[in-house]
């Protein structure tokens, strides 16, 4: 197969591409950077200019595309929030209308979304058909799988993959909340009883080569590893992991929103999510439990 990847650089993008390397199989980038791969040639494009480079989708199988700006990586301002939104909608509506206006399509797009589209309902468990929510990152999150849906109509088939937490000796989750624990200042968040979902960056990747790869799989499917935890249990895993002492108080919930502002709300959200549907599917994980997924990180 042939893969055009959009966010290839990124954290999950990056282990998506070894993992086709690996295979032998052809991967393109569509980036905005200067970023270069080994072994992986690049296109260019710039959403701000709705252009990008056509030749990108020469005889390309199957889009994966996770292009947006990082949620968590920058206080959420004003401008901040417009890239989030642009990042992600204005990239995915340029590639539906030029591909709209192509002969020769992809077969299939494979697209990140997020748990965080749910109503926080506390630590219920919550499953694809759970209740959408209205806040920022979920109103967010939905609005960008409208976008990708279009896909359907020009005869695309469409995979949206909501990411959990992805566990990462590279970045995401664990380099910021490993920083502190390193240093011996392990502490849980707020009441430490919300739920984690989270998953191996492993796992993550060979989630989207699945999808691409399963042609019966359509729609929505929650990225998630089948035994969530809560924020304490976590916190005293990595320390566990990295042999660093777990002892200090936790960290106030208005502590986090003085920090973080209106993003706090997505620090101190529960989400129990179900990955019972892509189990379903025959996806195989290899890493179901916290503690071996924190020790083959830090192995």
């Amino acid at each position: 197969m042939k893969y055009l990847i959009t966010g290839g650089s990124g954290l999950i993008g990056s282990e998506i591409t070894k993992l086709i390397l690996e295979k032998n199989e052809d991967v393109f980038w569509l980036t905005s950077s200067k970023k270069n791969k080994t072994g992986v040639k690049s296109f260019s494009w710039n959403i701000n200019k709705n252009q990008l480079d056509e030749n990108c989708f020469q005889d390309v199988d199957v889009i994966i595309n996770l292009a947006g700006a990082g949620i968590a990586d920058k206080k959420w301002t004003a401008d901040r929030k417009k890239e989030l939104i642009d990042s992600r909608i204005k990239s995915t509506q340029l590639l539906f209308e030029t591909l709209k206006r192509r002969q020769n399509k992809p077969k299939s797009i494979i697209c990140a979304s997020a748990i965080g589209i749910y109503k926080n309902q506390n630590n219920h468990l919550l499953n694809e058909e759970s209740e959408i929510g209205t806040d920022f990152l979920a109103d967010l999150t939905n609005q960008w799988e409208i976008e990708v849906n279009k896909f359907e109509t020009i005869g695309i088939r469409v995979v949206k993959i909501r990411t959990g937490i992805v566990l990462s000796k590279d970045g995401g989750y664990l380099k910021s909340v490993a920083a502190p624990v390193k240093y011996g200042l392990a502490a849980a968040l707020g009441n430490g009883k919300m739920i984690t979902s989270w998953i191996h960056i492993t796992d993550m990747a060979n989630l989207f080569l699945f999808a691409s790869k399963n042609e019966k799989m359509r729609g929505v499917y929650n990225g998630v590893a089948p035994n969530p935890v809560t924020n304490y249990e976590i916190t005293k895993q990595i320390a566990k992991a990295l042999n660093r002492p777990f002892f200090l108080p936790n960290i106030p919930a208005f502590l986090l929103k003085i920090a973080f502002g209106e993003m706090a709300a997505v620090i101190l959200m529960s989400q129990n999510i179900s990955s019972k549907k892509i189990e379903k599917v025959d996806f195989k994980f290899e890493f179901e439990d916290i503690k071996d997924a924190l020790e083959n990180i830090y192995k």
